[in-house]
């Protein structure tokens, strides 16, 4: 009888494998995220507006406060949100909750016009607001003989 004998057939040996690709592309759309939202920073929550301040000697600062900022060619802001000069009045009212109590500091450029500020000053009262001033950079302390603004 001849009976056949088949020797075990050797398996294939199987590497593990790991496909970074995915996770690559992943982390790289992320860092590509992370680098746009810190380069827009703060477009929706304004830190700040460019402003070059008159100063004087006297300034001081303030809290509990609503700022209204002038700045050359742009609508007026009152804490940040751009309004007509129109509706002033009336968005201080809604920031302030009516209290007339309530300081109201004008932040106006140097280069701002003259009846720009007057208009934004003129509203502030009109309002009902009689708390108000004019913000001012501090003065720096100049050396005798050193020329004037």
């Amino acid at each position: 009888m001849a009976s056949e004998f088949l020797l075990p057939r050797r398996r294939k040996r199987i590497r593990p494998y790991l496909d970074l690709t995915a996770m690559i592309d992943t982390v790289f759309n992320l860092l590509i995220f992370f680098a746009v939202v810190a380069t827009f920073g703060g477009v929706g929550n304004q830190k700040g507006i460019a402003m070059n301040l008159p100063s004087a000697k006297t300034s001081q600062p303030v809290k509990d406060r609503v700022v209204v900022a002038l700045t050359p060619n742009a609508l007026p802001q009152v804490n940040g949100l751009e309004v007509e000069v129109a509706q002033l009045g009336a968005t201080l009212r809604e920031v302030t909750k009516s209290n007339y109590d309530t300081q109201v500091v004008v932040m106006a450029d140097k280069k701002v016009v003259y009846a720009d500020l007057v208009a934004a000053l003129d509203g502030t009262r009109e309002a009902g607001f009689s708390k108000i001033a004019l913000a001012t950079a501090p003065k720096p302390e100049k050396e005798p003989g050193a020329a004037r603004d």
